[in-house]
């Protein structure tokens, strides 16, 4: 009994502990992970120079790293390689593809383009043709250039200029989006296409010999060592890239991709094809009409009773045979156009013409025999009479 007792004396101390299991939480809905933003596709175009100076624009965006473009061989002395750069059209940077182009003029001089950093924008002026005796003069900064809008699209893809302000030129392939070059005016972009890749700004063109040299301290280039690498002003790249990057795909792939055809010397080129897009200096030739091949007439078949092909024959006259020749058919411009007569047209009889003898003319009447003068008359009103010897 004190046994008992004592246990529940316990149990009413401790008192009964009761554990009850949670329920499981509801399984958790999949939710796939957001699709990456997929980038819109640079293109390249072929764009005619035009002669003389094109307006200014400005872009909030600095245009993308150069690409490699080698010029192929000259299709005919004199001609002048327009080497790739990037071109502002239609709210967009696309890549402006290097061909052979005859000068407007022998004496005519290939402007570069020109990019400048000023207040925070790119101010950009198209490649050009000029006489020897004009000078590029750079946009005065006291003049207002509006602001081009970019494609929403592509503001994404794009990067705010990074560098000091001034003329500059892109960075070289596989470079860092955004960084730019400085470099003297007239300054052709190819400079840079073998320069290593930069990751900073620090990289610049500087004016030395016969050409420029592209100098970069030490941890500006992707490979982190110093550059002092002499480069020709010319608008053709002086040997591979050290990161190879092609140019980007044409718009329209087709005529586009063939090379101009070769001109004379001093000839100007007939405006190359464009880009099918309606953009200002890129043309569409139409494609050539096909040679008309000339054909011989066909030749005439007679069918009995005096029919001819498209007209019933006379009234009364034996249909052809049927093992007769079929006429050969006729091309468009010589189908007979006469009208058909009706199955119960009747030729309305018509008297034979008159023979050459009916209409003889009439025999000629006799000529009157003349009249004898009248006698003469005397004073009186006589009639004299004659006088007789």
């Amino acid at each position: 009994m004190r046994r008992i007792a004592w246990c529940g004396v316990i149990l009413g101390a401790v008192g009964c502990v009761t554990t009850v299991a949670a329920p499981p939480p509801p399984p958790e809905a999949y939710q796939p992970p957001p699709p990456a933003p997929v980038e819109p596709q640079v293109v390249s175009e072929y764009v005619e120079p035009p002669v003389g100076q094109p307006p200014a624009v400005a872009v909030e965006y600095a245009p993308p790293p150069m690409v490699y473009d080698p010029p192929p061989p000259a299709p005919s002395p004199g001609w002048v390689w327009v080497g790739g750069y990037w071109h502002f059209w239609s709210g967009e940077w696309i890549w402006a593809r290097g061909h052979w182009v005859a000068p407007p003029s022998p004496a005519y001089v290939w402007t570069p383009p020109y990019y400048e950093l000023r207040g925070g924008n790119v101010i950009y002026v198209a490649g050009f043709w000029r006489p020897p005796t004009v000078v590029f003069v750079p946009p005065p900064p006291t003049v207002y250039i509006p602001v081009q809008p970019v494609r929403p699209a592509l503001v994404a893809t794009y990067a705010r200029p990074i560098g000091p302000p001034g003329v500059f030129v892109p960075a070289p392939p596989g470079s860092h989006r955004g960084v730019i070059v400085p470099a003297p005016i007239g300054t052709p972009p190819s400079v840079v296409v073998t320069a290593p890749p930069v990751v900073r700004p620090g990289m610049v063109v500087q004016p030395g010999g016969s050409g420029v040299v592209v100098v970069a301290p030490p941890g500006v280039t992707r490979q982190g060592t110093a550059v002092q690498h002499p480069v020709p002003i010319d608008s053709r790249p002086m040997g591979p890239p050290v990161v190879a990057a092609p140019p980007p795909p044409l718009r329209t792939p087709g005529p586009q991709a063939v090379p101009p055809p070769t001109h004379a010397p001093g000839v100007s080129q007939p405006p190359p094809p464009a880009f099918g897009s309606g953009a200002p200096g890129m043309h569409t030739p139409a494609p050539a009409p096909a040679p008309l091949t000339p054909q011989a007439p066909p030749t005439a078949t007679t069918y009995p009773g005096g029919g001819s092909p498209g007209i019933h024959p006379a009234p009364g006259a034996p249909p052809p045979s049927a093992g007769m020749s079929q006429p050969p058919p006729k091309l468009p411009q010589q189908i007979d156009q006469t009208p058909l007569r009706p199955t119960n047209f009747r030729p309305v009889p018509t008297s034979p013409p008159p023979s050459p003898a009916a209409k003889a003319p009439p025999p000629a009447k006799p000529a009157k025999p003349a009249k004898p003068p009248p006698p003469e008359k005397n004073e009186k009103g006589k009639p004299q009479k004659e006088k007789t010897n």
